[in-house]
């Protein structure tokens, strides 16, 4: 009787031990890790079949969510590198995109009608320069220097083999107030970017590798409820900020890709999940199997030794 309740507290501990292992074996979501094979990496992406829409209206779509993890943080020069959104066809000023350098899961929320700080020209966000709205190019990773500088200004700095960084995807929006909510899972946005349409890309230049991740839990299908949720195209464009001022706006001035640290951080406290990964960008945490393998041998011993003192004891 004494064995058989050793043996069942033995089962008892294995059980308990095997159920709190952590078994991470597979990123929370799906995304792609870019790298560049030379300066000024960059293509042009074709908006998703699977969002609310597959086309942008640049004149109410003025907000951009991108979630992102940056594995390189600077340049040749040590300067930080940023993120850049052109109008399709390409055309400056570009939309800048002020990473925060942290290496964790981090989500940005950008004002689309913003322009470098260096912007000779007003924002080209608009529906005069933006005719083939269907794609948006995008470089992942760019020296934090300005095309509009000028000319007289030295310029040296560049994009190197092997730069790298993490997308997760990148969403747009008629709104500022579901931009700052958005976090990957909600039927929000007007039209976006997912893993899988960023690994497909056209015109590209200088991107050496897309690399799709792909995460445990599947995407959101927001296809059921395009027809529904998105009729009253007009009303949300009210919130939109104004594109003929785009420097100093002062609602924008809290979210744009220009603000400080602090402010991308704060719309990054959504952003789940991977934080302190390893620099290259994949999961490498130890085996939850091999744990349980040890834990397990550990209550099998301590159950042997159970079984030999109540076995000593009773042959005395």
């Amino acid at each position: 009787m004494k064995k058989i309740t050793a043996l069942f507290i033995a089962i008892l501990l294995i059980a308990s031990i095997v159920t709190v292992i952590p078994v991470n074996a597979a990123e929370e979501f799906s995304y792609v890790h870019i790298t560049a094979s030379g300066n000024d990496p960059y293509a042009t992406f074709t908006f998703s079949p699977d969002g609310n829409q597959d086309y942008i209206d640049p004149d109410t779509v003025t907000w951009a969510v991108v979630k992102y993890r940056t594995i390189t943080e600077t340049d040749n020069t040590g300067v930080q590198l940023i993120g850049q959104f052109y109008i399709t066809p390409a055309a400056e000023p570009f939309v800048p995109v002020q990473y925060n350098h942290t290496g964790n899961w981090e989500i940005i929320v950008v004002d689309l009608t913003t322009v470098s700080e260096k912007a000779t020209v007003a924002s080209a966000w608009n529906s005069q320069k933006y005719t083939a709205t269907s794609t948006i190019r995008f470089d992942p990773l760019e020296s934090n220097r300005d095309a509009e500088a000028a000319h007289n200004e030295e310029d040296d700095a560049v994009v190197s083999d092997g730069d790298s960084i993490d997308i997760a995807f990148i969403a747009f929006f008629d709104n500022e107030e579901d931009a700052k909510a958005y976090d990957g899972t909600q039927n929000t946005p007007y039209c976006q970017l997912m893993p899988e349409d960023l690994e497909w890309y056209a015109d590209g230049h200088n991107i050496g590798d897309i690399e799709y991740i792909e995460g445990k839990k599947p995407h959101v299908d927001t296809t059921a409820a395009a027809t529904t949720e998105k009729e009253p195209d007009t009303e949300p464009a009210t919130d939109a900020p104004a594109t003929d001022a785009p420097a100093t706006d002062a609602p924008a001035s809290d979210n744009v890709t220009t603000a400080a640290p602090d402010n991308t951080t704060e719309a990054g406290d959504s952003a789940a999940t991977t934080d302190n990964a390893p620099e290259d960008g994949k999961t490498s945490k130890f085996p939850g199997w091999a744990i349980a393998l040890i834990a397990v041998a550990a209550v099998v011993l301590i159950a042997a030794i159970i079984t030999g003192v109540i076995s000593k004891k009773k042959k005395k």
